[in-house]
């Protein structure tokens, strides 16, 4: 967990120092792909006690951003807003995944609210 904290410290802090410029007709795929980068970490510290596996991770990663392009891509081409499939799907997980990270930090089921 630690360590994919630090990863996303350094992530964020390259990315404030360094000025980056793209191509506007590239904004839904790099939007997708962010949505999906934060998905992954949020994943990856939530399983903190599964055994992680750099390989896995990373065929998932580059699997579930290569679909998600092309879905958006289809849906361009077609005139069909089908990245917002995307997008809710995995804001749905990012918000679960955010859920139960807080749950396990505040010890939720050890907590009397009475």
């Amino acid at each position: 967990m630690i360590i994919a904290l630090i990863g996303v410290l350094m992530g964020l802090f390259i990315g404030i120092t360094l000025t980056f410029t793209y191509n506007p007709e590239y904004t839904l795929y790099i939007t997708l792909v962010i949505l999906i980068l934060l998905e992954s970490v949020l994943r990856i510290v939530k399983n903190e006690n599964i055994e992680f596996n750099i390989k896995n991770e990373s065929i998932l990663i580059l699997s579930e951003i290569g679909f998600a392009c092309l879905l958006a891509f289809i849906g361009e081409k077609l005139g069909i807003s089908l990245y917002l499939a995307v997008i809710l799907a995995f804001g749905l997980r990012i918000f679960t995944n955010f859920n139960s990270i807080v749950k396990k930090i505040i010890k939720y089921d050890k907590i009397n609210w009475k």
